[in-house]
């Protein structure tokens, strides 16, 4: 989110030169890889409308007193798929700059809309941040600072006339705070994929290993032999594969790790040159062979469950 193509992104700043200054990068990294940036602001600012306008963002300033509306206007003019709001400082914690923006929350999640917050000082606790490379658009962001009254940049130093210092850093940082889902997750490169695969191999391979070794171990209750051994292998390949599957969410990674248990209960399997078998004929080595790859079958082969749709308001 934030930097990716065919978005449609809505950022609710009581002042335009706040955001374009927090986000300033932001909004020309999505223009520039195909999406779009939108700005409503509680206050006309012409500059400021002058510096979005040209970074390519639509810019908007409330009119009238109803913060909720002027918001879902501006949502339905954006088709927004996500918001946008700044941190508010001092003397902004009520008012009409308080209010829009709690306005603009309210309606992401009666929408259920990702919720980003822009990150210049201390980040909230427990949240992810976000960084976002805006370091090709650092140009038209600092010219866009520029033509701002009261504003100039010295070497990537931008001086407000109300505020201080600061340098235009190379990213711009965001945390969710809420209404919608979380990011979903990027798919893992094929690089990864192999060495996971990989590792699982080798995983399997030891516990396969392992297991066969302990298969046979069995205790005597009574008038019962219990094979304590075996039971304890299945359920543990059983429980491997079955918390790969859930936690990766990969069949390739399954198989490979599934493979590398059978591979070695087949090197295992085989007479030695002494003439010993660690998996003798018999019911419990019988189990031992043909358990595995049965486990390993319904996991992979075993459908994943669809996501349960969010409630709608």
């Amino acid at each position: 989110m934030l930097s990716g193509r065919d978005e449609r992104v809505l950022l609710v700043f009581p002042r335009g030169r706040d955001a374009l200054d927090q986000a300033g990068g932001t909004i020309a990294r999505l223009v520039d890889s195909g999406s779009s940036a939108a700005v409503l602001t509680a206050d006309a600012d012409t500059a400021a409308e002058a510096g979005l306008w040209a970074m390519g963002a639509r810019s908007h300033a409330m009119t009238g007193s109803d913060a909720r509306a002027a918001v879902a206007a501006a949502f339905d003019a954006q088709q927004a798929t996500a918001i946008v709001v700044p941190a508010l400082g001092p003397g902004q914690e009520s008012g009409d700059a308080a209010a829009l923006v709690a306005a603009a929350v309210a309606e992401a999640s009666a929408r259920h809309l990702p919720v980003y917050l822009a990150v210049t000082g201390r980040m909230p606790a427990g949240k992810r941040l976000i960084a976002v490379d805006v370091s090709d658009q650092l140009d038209a962001k600092g010219d866009a600072l520029a033509a701002l009254p009261g504003v100039s940049v010295r070497e990537r130093t931008v001086s407000f006339a109300d505020q201080e210092p600061h340098l235009l850093g190379a990213t711009e940082q965001f945390v969710m705070i809420g209404g919608g889902h979380a990011e979903a997750e990027q798919p893992p490169s094929t690089a990864n994929r192999i060495g996971a695969a990989v590792l699982g191999f080798v995983v399997g391979a030891i516990f396969g290993a392992m297991a066969t070794v302990a298969h046979q171990s069995t205790i005597q209750l009574g008038p019962l032999t219990i094979p304590w051994g075996l039971i304890l292998g299945l359920l543990g390949i059983t429980a491997l594969l079955v918390g790969l599957r859930l936690v990766l969410h990969d069949r390739v990674t399954v198989l490979f790790t599934a493979l590398g248990v059978l591979v070695a209960i087949f090197v295992l399997s085989l007479r030695s040159t002494g003439g010993s078998v660690l998996i003798p004929e018999g019911a419990l080595g019988l189990a031992w062979t043909m358990g595995p790859a049965l486990i390993a079958a319904v996991v992979i082969a075993w459908p994943r469950l669809p996501a349960r749709p969010a409630p709608r308001a």
